[in-house]
């Protein structure tokens, strides 16, 4: 704690929006942005890459916070004020840090792919000025960041490795499938028993749930799409085509998100978890499989 306290009086309006700025390189909406652009228009390999490596350590890292449900810096220390900055965006437990998991899953994931000295040097600068500013803003502490760190940065090692030296076959295909949906499940499980048991709310659980369902929704969306759909993000050539290809995916997406969030809670009050485990997971099965399907009948067509 007295390593963010030196951090906090060291606060100033510049070292503020820089901070600010680089906090939003592990933010939701970035990530599954550069994703859906991956996915949809360059290479499908990669988003693949970054797919597994950004649930996975999603689903670890939440389960870490659901079962030590560790209070955020300043709840544990008075002397400790978060910065208003992103303040919105520190949802739910302290350990480890989702910010951290989310901007190691995307950018270590590049970092493997280009295999370039510049990418190395680039995309783990991004990483660690993340990490930095999750704690000068006062929202993490410095193991916070460095075991979500760790777990992602092992898991995208270890998915890095495993598409580049194994072949996808209907038997491994449904191991994947079935490992994916069974851990999905057991968070929404462990979740709800600390809920129900009195030992978290939901509003702190929140993000558990949220995972959980994106869990679900990507597994089973992977699963149709190497199968049935081996969408060619490449299809459309043109440049302009591309473009409005991923702006009409894009938009589409984040309406979904914010629309299942009112359709919800509009005729559900009571029901959030339900409401953001199957939001999620329409969400992913979308942007994964039925955006893909869409744009493959599309080209087809012509």
């Amino acid at each position: 704690m007295d390593f963010l306290y030196t951090l906090q009086n060291l606060r100033n309006p510049v070292l503020d929006a820089v901070m600010t700025f680089f906090t939003y390189f592990g933010d939701e909406i970035l990530v599954i942005g550069i994703l859906c652009a991956t996915y949809w228009c360059i290479n499908k390999k990669l988003a693949y890459k970054v797919c597994f490596t950004y649930f996975i350590s999603g689903l670890m890292v939440q389960g870490l916070k659901i079962v030590f449900r560790v209070e955020r810096p300043w709840i544990r220390d008075s002397r400790l004020v978060p910065s208003d900055a992103a303040l919105d965006g520190a949802t739910g437990y302290s350990f480890p840090s989702g910010h951290t998991q989310g901007s190691t899953g995307l950018f270590s994931t590049l970092a493997f792919h280009f295999k370039r000295t510049w990418g190395y040097i680039v995309f783990f600068l991004i990483i660690a000025l993340v990490m930095l500013s999750r704690m000068y803003l006062g929202y993490h502490t410095p193991w916070d960041v460095l075991v979500a760190f760790g777990i992602t940065f092992v898991v995208s090692i270890i998915v890095n490795y495993v598409f580049e030296n194994f072949v996808s076959t209907p038997a491994t295909r449904v191991i994947v499938f079935v490992l994916t949906e069974l851990i999905s499940a057991a968070l929404i499980g462990l979740t709800f028993y600390v809920v129900l048991t009195g030992k978290s709310t939901e509003e702190l659980a929140m993000d558990c749930f949220k995972a959980a369902g994106a869990g679900l929704g990507f597994g089973l969306a992977w699963f149709i799409e190497d199968k049935y759909i081996r969408y060619n993000p490449r299809s459309i050539s043109s440049v302009w085509g591309q473009i409005l290809k991923f702006i009409i995916g894009i938009g589409v997406t984040l309406g979904l998100k914010q629309g299942l969030k009112i359709l919800g809670f509009t005729l559900f009050p009571d029901g959030a978890i339900i409401i953001n485990i199957v939001r999620y997971f329409i969400v992913v099965i979308w942007i994964v499989a039925i955006y893909p399907l869409l744009i493959k009948k599309i080209t087809n067509s012509r």
